[in-house]
């Protein structure tokens, strides 16, 4: 992460800008980009009264609901209400109102409500691209030239190579110009197994990117990124660290950057995060280009036996070296996790590694891949037979806590500890678990518990603001990203993720361009400044921004009918139109077990004291 930003200012108009009337005691937190017509939906209610009434456009009261009793959320220190709204199904923008004063008029229910919010999150990865022109056609405002266009570097003496090698492309990594193959690991994943988990939903999807020969949008995208790490690879498996200047340059654009370039460090970690990510391209790749899926699975076996050889290699910067670290000193994940992928794309038992059931640590991050493996292996269960029952184990243990955790406070699983640099992307994985938990077993729990991860990283938090540049009523204007600090234009980049609330203070102090003391006393949840000089908690990052495109892609792709192969019944919706009452006039055995209910406008099936509704979704 770069550590270094401009001087600091605060924009009268954000701090001025809010929909909530000061005037009023009660303050309404709601996903600002909206919710589907057809899913639950909840927002959150602090210092409120009495019941609550929704109101459309033309003034009317459509629904009246009463809040449930209030818990207490640690993080923010707030007794917080959740208001279950999932009765209203009708398109259109509405009003919240208590005790008939306007507590916000933005609330906005629509189907396909966050497929832009998905296209703009993965289109992101085109804005950081290095090593080419970002035209107008494709750009619009933010166009650029090309940026980093060297494609000789320099070995630094921490990689045991001298003179010269060939590096282009790849993603530039947060709010600087360093490439970085660790955090590439766990971001270039994630986006290979929304690929991978809907491929049909994505051979359509299109946000107006570059074509590359035939492959869908996001395989194009994920493409420029491979090249990249491909060229990051030794003739004897070793794979580099990284590649960035010795320090973060200034804030300027990207082609403004003069500094040499070199490739700097080595390690396990890099070698066997690359040989997982090139295992799983290989899978995914095959169909469109067998070459280049053959390329990616040689580079992996290769980077595999490096690791193998050389298990404990630990990369630390250099002394004269400032880039980004991404030192990792725990390296049994990434094993496992090389492991994994290679075995399930090559079929060798050799490769095939035992899970633990007792792993504590399986939400992704750029040093925890285990969960990775996890993932695949309940991902796979024809090829990994006993490992993907235990994987399947391990995600509903962990998704029962977290389901039960978004049932209180803001209605996200996010706990103090959890507030840590790159909160967002913690509360994004958490959000992608709970996905593979429903993908499992089809329970209406997990989908709701990781649709509420969307709902906070949108809105419903108690900064009552949007984490995503260009979404929502209120969203960052001031990220610590240099392009949209040094471009001339007014709005940032869109679909960025920032980093989030967190209580370090990295970039407190005194410097002029660092930041003041935005910290809130305990409340961790609300360490956070919308302002450039704030890379601890307004930067933006490609591991940030991997998972929050991973939901917003699969909850659209589930809810236009798609489901993951290994996913069970009933899993994948129609989320373009509520259910409506239908009277069956088949006849019933009252004595087979099955029933059909009618109660509060819905029709259900009950069996053995359980609820279905007609899809084959248990009700909770």
């Amino acid at each position: 992460m770069s550590k270094f930003g401009l001087k600091q200012y605060i924009s009268t108009a954000v701090a001025a800008f809010s929909l909530v009337s000061s005037a009023f005691a009660a303050t309404a937190f709601i996903n600002q980009v909206g919710y589907r017509t057809s899913d639950p939906k909840e927002f959150a209610l602090v210092d409120g009264t009495g019941d609550i009434e929704i109101v459309d456009a033309a003034g009317q009261t459509v629904l009246k609901v009463t809040p449930k009793a209030a818990t207490h959320w640690q993080p923010s220190d707030q007794d917080v209400q959740l208001v279950d709204f999932s009765e209203l199904t009708e398109a259109g923008t509405y009003s919240i109102k208590q005790g008939g004063e306007v507590l916000r008029s933005d609330l906005k229910i629509a189907d396909k409500v966050f497929e832009d919010v998905a296209k703009a999150s993965l289109k992101w990865y085109y804005y950081q691209r290095a090593s080419m022109a970002l035209e107008e056609q494709y750009a619009g405002q933010w166009a650029r030239a090309a940026g980093h266009t060297n494609e000789t570097v320099d070995f630094h003496k921490s990689t045991g190579a001298t003179g010269t090698m060939q590096s282009s492309k790849g993603w530039y990594d947060a709010g600087d110009y360093g490439r970085y193959i660790v955090n590439s690991g766990v971001t270039t994943y994630t986006l290979l197994s929304l690929y991978e988990h809907f491929p049909e939903y994505f051979k359509k999807l299109k946000w107006n990117i570059p074509a590359e020969g035939n492959l869908p949008d996001l395989l194009a995208e994920i493409k420029w990124n491979l090249d990249w790490m491909l060229t990051m690879q030794a003739e004897d498996g070793m794979v580099y660290h990284k590649l960035t200047t010795l320090q973060f340059p200034g804030d300027i654009m990207p082609d403004e950057d003069k500094s040499k370039l070199y490739v700097v460090g080595k390690g396990t970690a890099p070698a066997l995060d690359f040989a997982g990510v090139m295992a799983a391209a290989y899978r995914v790749y095959k169909p469109f280009d067998e070459a280049y899926a053959n390329k990616c699975l040689e580079a992996a076996k290769k980077a595999y036996a490096w690791g193998v050889k050389n298990p404990k290699m630990v990369f630390n910067n250099p002394r004269d070296v400032g880039s980004g670290t991404y030192s990792d000193g725990k390296l049994d994940d990434e094993m496992v996790f090389a492991s994994m992928e290679l075995f399930l794309s090559t079929g060798d038992e050799s490769y095939k590694p035992k899970l633990n059931a007792n792993e504590t640590n399986i939400v992704p991050a750029w040093p925890e891949m285990y969960g990775l493996a996890v993932y695949s292996a309940a991902g796979h269960p024809n090829e990994a037979g006993s490992e993907a029952a235990t994987a399947k184990k391990m995600l509903t243990d962990f998704g029962n806590e977290f389901a039960y955790g978004a049932t209180k406070g803001f209605g996200v699983v996010m706990s103090n500890e959890d507030f840590v640099w790159g909160s967002n992307s913690v509360a994004g994985n958490q959000g992608v678990l709970l996905l593979h938990a429903y993908y499992l077993t089809g329970e209406q729990k997990y989908y709701e518990a990781a649709k509420k991860v969307v709902d906070y990283l949108l809105g419903k938090n108690p900064l009552d603001m949007s984490f995503v540049t260009g979404f929502g009523t209120k969203s960052p204007l001031l990220p610590h990203h240099r392009p949209s600090t040094a471009d001339g234009v007014e709005p940032p980049v869109p679909g960025m993720v920032v980093g989030g609330p967190q209580p370090g203070g990295e970039d407190i102090g005194k410097e002029t361009w660092m930041c003041k003391d935005y910290r809130t006393g305990k409340s961790v949840a609300t360490a956070y400044i919308d302002d450039r000089c704030s890379y601890a908690t307004n930067e933006v990052a490609i591991n940030w921004n991997a998972p929050f495109a991973y939901l917003v892609g699969a909850l659209e792709a589930l809810n236009a009918g798609y489901a993951p192969s290994f996913a069970v019944d009933g899993v994948a919706r129609d989320g373009t139109s509520a259910l409506k009452p239908v009277v069956s006039r088949a006849r019933v055995n009252a004595n087979d077990g099955v029933r059909l209910r009618f109660t509060d406008q819905k029709l259900y099936v009950e069996k053995n004291g359980k609820r279905f509704d007609l899809k084959g979704h248990r009700f909770q």
